[in-house]
């Protein structure tokens, strides 16, 4: 499966060295509402071969399905991002279908609500029908004006000669020989009005209902009194429109329900982001626990297998130097690996790599699952059995995190390994230094990588671990220069409950701060400019950009945070770079889609 979105839950409060709790959390807290306004999926079936065929590979079959999808209603609001947006738009997304065509959907709860309501909608529609039968054998017809309704509305006078109108139109009507009256040019609150006047003068003459006329506008269809059987079978038909209606209203969420119901292998790319937002938008609002969210996850799709975090496989990255899902396609279109020929299903509605569709749901989709061909083939895994492999067992329900620099994953079956931190450090300098003067600082304390996290601050790992209990005790005073270690930065995090998640434009990186992680990268490596993106061009990674064209937000002022460096003067000025600052940058623009 694969999505497209009208926005990308922002990345940049998520710094290289946090948990995949914290990442869930951060992705909770930062995520507005964007919505999958299309839905790709692949549907692949295998076959074994036939008893008279040999040695011959298993049949392998595939359905494709491309889903607009777009919430209808008043009620229904949602976000957009103008770079998502833009993005869409220059891959050829049709904007016209969506907002014609895309078909609506609703959560679990809303689809319970809808549920209800019609239910009892119809309950009071047919106790109605049955307690008019009842009167007409009880009681005599009514005088004009006369009604027992303790709820009755006043007539406004605006709205008197209307009334009065309609009156004198019906009782021509019923001198004549017409089948039906349509009373239109009138608004919900005057159509009340209306049938509060027949109900009290013509009850048990006429027969009403709701009817549509051009442009879809509302109106009262007048028709001489219907026996208690036409009365129900009308009604019986306009129930049937009724659940027709509602089924049109849980739209696709009636396909994701019947995929969740399969319990089959679920194969996605990159698939955290889809997977977060299927969830949220199709089942159920993603819960501020995180093992909540796992025995969620779970709950729907017992199996995932991610190819990017498959990619990680020691045995394919030798082949496979890109993780990106192109990238991948190539690589695995050539030996050791194979993709088995894959027979489409419906002619009508196939897909090709030769007539490429990237950034259409339905066809990353497709190339997703003949990357997954392709790579499964190097383990000779056995398509039958695919959940049963020895090897892609240590894969499923994996999903792989970007920029996490260790544990770049979510294991949903259990919790994820912890990693020891001793060996990182947290440093702010000045503007001006590059990363090999950060490579000087450390350099008796062997190798260190280098993950920018803005201008002035960046992570320090050791690769000597040994020597890290020595770095706050010899690396000495340095103007502007301040280090702390892993534990003190996690302490200045909690330290600052105030700040929000996920706003743009500061240098801070508090758990509240975004830090705009700049890269991550070998030392003796300047930041480079633009990185490629992941999920071809989606997730984009901007180093020297905290106003990130991912996402808006404002600009927060922090104000300074205690040195907690014994060897330093805790009165130091804070605009040397120890500090909490406020870094502005300029917005960046894309010139194309590469730079984008």
């Amino acid at each position: 499966m694969d999505c497209e979105f009208t926005g990308l839950a922002s990345d940049r409060t998520i710094f290289p060295f946090d948990t995949p709790e914290e990442v869930y959390l951060k992705m909770v807290e930062n995520s507005p509402q964007y919505i999958i306004v299309q839905f790709g999926l692949c549907a692949f079936r295998v076959e074994p071969p036939g008893e008279e065929e040999e040695d011959a590979q298993p049949r392998v079959s595939y359905k494709c399905y491309n889903f607009y999808c777009y919430p209808k209603g008043r009620t229904n609001v949602f976000s957009c991002q103008g770079e998502s947006m833009r993005f869409l738009a220059d891959n050829g997304f049709d904007f016209n279908r969506l907002f014609r065509e895309g078909l609506s959907y609703a959560n679990e709860a809303e689809e319970q609500r809808y549920r209800a309501d019609l239910k009892d909608r119809q309950a009071t529609r047919a106790a109605n029908i049955l307690a008019a039968a009842e009167s007409e054998l009880t009681e005599e017809d009514p005088k004009a004006g006369e009604t027992n309704d303790v709820n009755k509305i006043p007539v406004p006078a605006e709205h008197q000669q209307q009334v009065d109108d309609t009156a004198a139109s019906i009782e021509e009507f019923l001198q004549s020989d017409r089948q039906e009256l349509i009373v239109g040019n009138c608004n919900a609150f005057q159509r009340k009005l209306i049938y509060q006047m027949i109900e009290q003068r013509y009850q048990r003459k006429i027969s009403t209902s709701t009817v549509s006329i051009e442009n879809n506008q509302k109106a009262i269809k007048v028709e001489r009194k219907r026996s208690t059987e036409e009365e129900q079978a009308m009604d019986e038909q306009r129930r049937t429109r009724e659940n027709e209606d509602l089924e049109t209203n849980v739209g696709l969420s009636l396909v994701l329900q019947e995929l969740a119901k399969t319990r089959k292998l679920i194969i996605g790319h990159n698939m955290l982001l889809d997977l977060f937002y299927v969830l949220r938008q199709f089942f159920r609002p993603l819960p501020a626990d995180y093992q909540e969210f796992k025995k969620l996850t779970k709950e729907y799709f017992p199996l995932l297998l991610d190819t990017k975090y498959l990619c990680t496989n020691a045995e394919i990255k030798v082949n496979v130097n890109s993780s990106v899902l192109a990238h991948v396609y190539e690589a695995v279109s050539k030996e050791p690996f194979a993709i088995p020929t894959v027979h489409p299903e419906l002619p009508d509605y196939q897909y090709s790599v030769d007539n490429e569709k990237k950034h259409e749901a339905g066809y990353d989709a497709y190339l997703t699952g003949l990357c997954f061909l392709g790579l499964v083939s190097r383990f000779n895994a056995n398509l039958l059995q695919l959940p049963k492999n020895p090897t892609l067992r240590h894969y499923l329900n994996r999903i792989f995190i970007t920029r996490l620099t260790d544990v770049n994953y979510i294991y949903l079956n259990g919790k994820e390994p912890t990693q020891t931190r001793e060996h990182i450090f947290y440093v702010t300098f000045p503007e001006i230094w590059r990363t090999s003067d950060i490579q000087s600082k450390f350099k008796p304390f062997g190798p260190v990588h280098v993950s920018w996290l803005d201008n002035t601050s960046a992570f320090v790992a050791l690769h000597n671990r040994i020597a890290a209990s020595s770095v706050l005790k010899t690396i000495g005073y340095h103007t502007g220069f301040k280090v702390y270690n892993f534990a003190q930065f996690t302490e200045m995090k909690l330290q600052r409950p105030s700040t929000k998640r996920g706003r743009n434009g500061s240098g801070s990186v508090s758990a509240g701060d975004d830090a705009g992680i700049r890269c991550t990268e070998p030392v003796g490596k300047r930041p480079s400019g633009e990185e490629k993106g992941e999920k071809e061009g989606q997730k984009i990674e901007h180093p020297q950009k905290t106003a990130s064209a991912k996402r808006k937000g404002t600009e927060e002022k922090s104000p300074p945070m205690a040195e907690k460096d014994a060897g330093n003067d805790e009165h130091e000025n804070d605009d040397d770079g120890g500090g909490w600052r406020t870094v502005k940058k300029a917005r960046k623009t894309f010139a194309d889609n590469n730079d984008w």
